[in-house]
Protein backbone atom coordinates (compact mmCIF):
# COMPACT_ATOMS: atom_id res chain seq x y z
CA UNK A 1 0.00 0.00 0.00
CA UNK A 2 2.75 2.43 1.00
CA UNK A 3 4.79 1.43 -2.04
CA UNK A 4 1.83 2.05 -4.38
CA UNK A 5 1.26 5.47 -2.81
CA UNK A 6 4.96 6.25 -3.24
CA UNK A 7 4.82 5.29 -6.93
CA UNK A 8 1.72 7.45 -7.52
CA UNK A 9 3.36 10.41 -5.80
CA UNK A 10 6.48 9.84 -7.90
CA UNK A 11 4.42 9.88 -11.11
CA UNK A 12 2.49 12.96 -9.98
CA UNK A 13 5.71 14.85 -9.25
CA UNK A 14 7.09 13.84 -12.65
CA UNK A 15 3.88 15.14 -14.25
CA UNK A 16 4.24 18.51 -12.51
CA UNK A 17 7.86 18.82 -13.64
CA UNK A 18 6.90 17.83 -17.20
CA UNK A 19 4.16 20.48 -17.25
CA UNK A 20 6.61 23.10 -16.01
CA UNK A 21 9.08 22.10 -18.74
CA UNK A 22 6.29 22.30 -21.32
CA UNK A 23 5.41 25.77 -20.01
CA UNK A 24 9.07 26.82 -20.34
CA UNK A 25 9.12 25.57 -23.92
CA UNK A 26 5.87 27.35 -24.86
CA UNK A 27 6.99 30.60 -23.20
CA UNK A 28 10.32 30.35 -25.00
CA UNK A 29 8.55 29.92 -28.35
CA UNK A 30 6.32 32.89 -27.53
CA UNK A 31 9.40 34.95 -26.76
CA UNK A 32 11.06 34.01 -30.06
CA UNK A 33 7.86 34.63 -32.04
CA UNK A 34 7.24 38.11 -30.60
CA UNK A 35 10.87 39.07 -31.06
CA UNK A 36 11.03 38.17 -34.76
CA UNK A 37 7.38 38.42 -35.90
CA UNK A 38 7.75 41.91 -37.35
CA UNK A 39 10.82 40.84 -39.35
CA UNK A 40 9.06 37.86 -40.96
CA UNK A 41 5.61 39.39 -41.42
CA UNK A 42 6.26 39.78 -45.16
CA UNK A 43 6.03 35.98 -45.50
CA UNK A 44 2.29 36.02 -44.80
CA UNK A 45 0.41 37.78 -47.61
CA UNK A 46 -2.79 38.35 -45.59
CA UNK A 47 -2.85 42.02 -44.51
CA UNK A 48 -4.72 41.35 -41.25
CA UNK A 49 -2.15 38.84 -40.01
CA UNK A 50 0.80 40.75 -41.47
CA UNK A 51 -0.28 43.97 -39.75
CA UNK A 52 -0.81 42.14 -36.48
CA UNK A 53 2.67 40.61 -36.68
CA UNK A 54 4.16 44.05 -37.41
CA UNK A 55 2.50 45.45 -34.30
CA UNK A 56 3.98 42.83 -31.96
CA UNK A 57 6.69 43.94 -29.52
CA UNK A 58 9.16 41.64 -27.76
CA UNK A 59 7.84 40.45 -24.38
CA UNK A 60 10.15 41.21 -21.47
CA UNK A 61 8.63 38.99 -18.79
CA UNK A 62 9.32 35.70 -20.57
CA UNK A 63 13.00 35.52 -19.55
CA UNK A 64 12.19 36.01 -15.86
CA UNK A 65 9.31 33.55 -15.89
CA UNK A 66 11.49 30.93 -17.57
CA UNK A 67 14.18 31.52 -14.90
CA UNK A 68 11.68 31.15 -12.04
CA UNK A 69 10.19 27.98 -13.53
CA UNK A 70 13.66 26.53 -14.12
CA UNK A 71 14.68 27.07 -10.48
CA UNK A 72 11.41 25.49 -9.33
CA UNK A 73 11.91 22.48 -11.62
CA UNK A 74 15.45 21.88 -10.34
CA UNK A 75 14.55 22.03 -6.65
CA UNK A 76 11.25 20.23 -7.12
CA UNK A 77 12.89 17.48 -9.16
CA UNK A 78 15.73 17.00 -6.68
CA UNK A 79 13.17 16.93 -3.89
CA UNK A 80 10.75 14.38 -5.20
CA UNK A 81 11.57 12.33 -8.24
CA UNK A 82 15.35 12.19 -8.57
CA UNK A 83 16.35 8.96 -6.87
CA UNK A 84 19.29 8.68 -4.49
CA UNK A 85 21.40 6.80 -7.05
CA UNK A 86 20.81 9.56 -9.63
CA UNK A 87 22.44 12.19 -7.41
CA UNK A 88 26.21 12.53 -7.20
CA UNK A 89 27.27 10.32 -4.31
CA UNK A 90 30.62 9.78 -2.65
CA UNK A 91 30.19 6.24 -1.38
CA UNK A 92 33.69 4.82 -1.87
CA UNK A 93 34.33 4.69 1.88
CA UNK A 94 30.89 3.24 2.66
CA UNK A 95 31.11 0.52 0.01
CA UNK A 96 34.61 -0.47 1.16
CA UNK A 97 33.55 -1.62 4.63
CA UNK A 98 31.55 -4.65 5.83
CA UNK A 99 27.69 -4.45 5.71
CA UNK A 100 27.31 -3.86 9.47
CA UNK A 101 29.68 -0.89 9.34
CA UNK A 102 27.90 0.35 6.19
CA UNK A 103 24.64 0.35 8.13
CA UNK A 104 26.25 2.39 10.92
CA UNK A 105 27.67 4.87 8.39
CA UNK A 106 24.28 5.23 6.72
CA UNK A 107 22.56 5.78 10.08
CA UNK A 108 25.12 8.47 10.96
CA UNK A 109 24.70 10.17 7.58
CA UNK A 110 20.89 10.12 7.94
CA UNK A 111 21.12 11.58 11.45
CA UNK A 112 23.56 14.24 10.23
CA UNK A 113 21.35 15.26 7.29
CA UNK A 114 18.20 15.41 9.42
CA UNK A 115 20.00 17.43 12.10
CA UNK A 116 21.54 19.91 9.64
CA UNK A 117 18.26 20.43 7.77
CA UNK A 118 16.25 20.88 10.96
CA UNK A 119 18.89 23.22 12.39
CA UNK A 120 18.96 25.39 9.26
CA UNK A 121 15.22 25.25 8.51
CA UNK A 122 14.24 28.12 10.83
CA UNK A 123 16.92 30.57 9.67
CA UNK A 124 16.25 29.65 6.03
CA UNK A 125 12.52 30.21 6.49
CA UNK A 126 13.21 33.57 8.12
CA UNK A 127 15.63 34.57 5.36
CA UNK A 128 13.10 33.76 2.64
CA UNK A 129 9.69 34.50 4.16
CA UNK A 130 10.54 36.60 7.20
CA UNK A 131 12.85 39.08 5.54
CA UNK A 132 11.38 42.46 4.70
CA UNK A 133 13.94 42.78 1.91
CA UNK A 134 12.65 39.61 0.20
CA UNK A 135 9.13 41.05 0.34
CA UNK A 136 10.16 44.47 -0.95
CA UNK A 137 12.42 43.26 -3.73
CA UNK A 138 10.28 42.31 -6.73
CA UNK A 139 10.81 40.50 -9.99
CA UNK A 140 10.44 43.53 -12.21
CA UNK A 141 8.77 42.02 -15.25
CA UNK A 142 6.51 39.39 -13.65
CA UNK A 143 3.10 40.25 -12.29
CA UNK A 144 0.36 38.31 -10.55
CA UNK A 145 -2.31 37.86 -13.25
CA UNK A 146 -5.36 38.82 -11.14
CA UNK A 147 -4.06 41.78 -9.15
CA UNK A 148 -1.27 42.98 -11.43
CA UNK A 149 1.15 43.26 -8.48
CA UNK A 150 4.81 42.47 -9.07
CA UNK A 151 5.88 39.09 -7.70
CA UNK A 152 8.19 39.25 -4.64
CA UNK A 153 11.61 37.68 -5.18
CA UNK A 154 11.02 35.35 -2.23
CA UNK A 155 9.04 33.09 -4.57
CA UNK A 156 12.21 32.49 -6.56
CA UNK A 157 13.83 31.00 -3.43
CA UNK A 158 10.74 29.26 -2.01
CA UNK A 159 11.42 25.85 -3.62
CA UNK A 160 14.48 25.50 -1.41
CA UNK A 161 12.10 25.15 1.55
CA UNK A 162 10.38 22.29 -0.30
CA UNK A 163 13.77 20.69 -0.92
CA UNK A 164 14.66 20.93 2.77
CA UNK A 165 11.39 19.30 3.83
CA UNK A 166 11.83 16.54 1.26
CA UNK A 167 15.38 15.84 2.45
CA UNK A 168 14.19 15.66 6.07
CA UNK A 169 11.41 13.24 5.10
CA UNK A 170 13.64 11.13 2.85
CA UNK A 171 16.39 10.70 5.44
CA UNK A 172 13.86 10.14 8.24
CA UNK A 173 12.35 7.30 6.22
CA UNK A 174 15.84 5.94 5.49
CA UNK A 175 16.77 6.17 9.19
CA UNK A 176 13.57 4.36 10.18
CA UNK A 177 14.30 1.63 7.63
CA UNK A 178 17.93 1.22 8.75
CA UNK A 179 17.04 1.08 12.43
CA UNK A 180 14.26 -1.46 11.84
CA UNK A 181 16.21 -3.53 9.29
CA UNK A 182 17.51 -6.20 11.73
CA UNK A 183 14.02 -6.69 13.17
CA UNK A 184 12.48 -6.97 9.70
CA UNK A 185 15.16 -9.45 8.62
CA UNK A 186 14.52 -11.50 11.76
CA UNK A 187 10.76 -11.60 11.04
CA UNK A 188 11.45 -12.65 7.46
CA UNK A 189 13.80 -15.38 8.66
CA UNK A 190 11.17 -16.73 11.10
CA UNK A 191 8.54 -16.73 8.33
CA UNK A 192 10.91 -18.71 6.13
CA UNK A 193 11.52 -21.25 8.90
CA UNK A 194 7.77 -21.74 9.46
CA UNK A 195 7.15 -22.49 5.78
Amino acid sequence: MLNRLKIRFFHFSEFIAAMALAAIFIIFLLQIFTRYASKISWIIPLPIISDWMNSLQPIGWTVNLISVLWVWIIFFGCSFFVRDREHVVFDLLVLGVPPKIQRIFLILVALFMITIMLYSFGPTWDAIFGSRLMELKKIQTLRIPISGDKIPIKWLFAPYIILMLAVICRYSFQLFSLVNLPRLLEKEKKRGEKS
